[in-house]
């Protein structure tokens, strides 16, 4: 892990996003993005400080998949979303590798915009509200905690 890493810092409890951990298992932890992405987005990041895919180990590999599928199911049964979209961004110094899974709302909640035009628009709104951001979370977690 390095010390100057938001990520690293994350997964060893030293800073924590709006409404903290909404899940974690060996290999992954995930928390809300602090970033301009929108209300309900979750970044998937390493436990293990990779910067770079290609230096996963297998079993991180192998359960990304699996991880990806149950945070997009609760984003879309909490939340309340009808896509979820997945984008990695790892273009910042102190790279790690991190996934945002991003919530796309029925209309008219996006101004019938999808894709890249959906996140131009997010940009410019800037980051939401922490508050919201944690109650996000919490839902989220929570409907990770029932279906187990």
């Amino acid at each position: 892990m390095t010390l100057s890493c938001f990520a690293c810092q994350t997964v060893r409890g030293e800073a924590t996003a709006p409404g903290g951990v909404v899940y974690e298992n060996e290999y992954w932890l995930a928390d809300h993005c602090i970033g301009a992405m929108g209300i309900g987005s979750i970044v998937v990041k390493t436990k293990a400080h990779r910067e770079n895919l290609w230096e996963l180990t297998a079993e991180e590999s192998t359960t990304l998949g699996p991880t990806f599928r149950l945070i997009s199911e609760a984003i879309v049964h909490a939340l309340g979303a009808e896509r979820v979209y997945v984008t990695l961004w790892v273009d910042q110094s102190p790279y790690h590798v991190h996934f945002v899974l991003q919530p796309r709302y029925p209309e008219p909640a996006e101004w019938n915009l999808k894709g890249w035009q959906l996140q131009s628009m997010r940009n410019l709104q800037g980051t939401p509200d922490p508050l919201q951001m944690a109650e996000a979370a919490r839902k989220i977690r929570l409907y990770l905690q029932n279906r187990e």
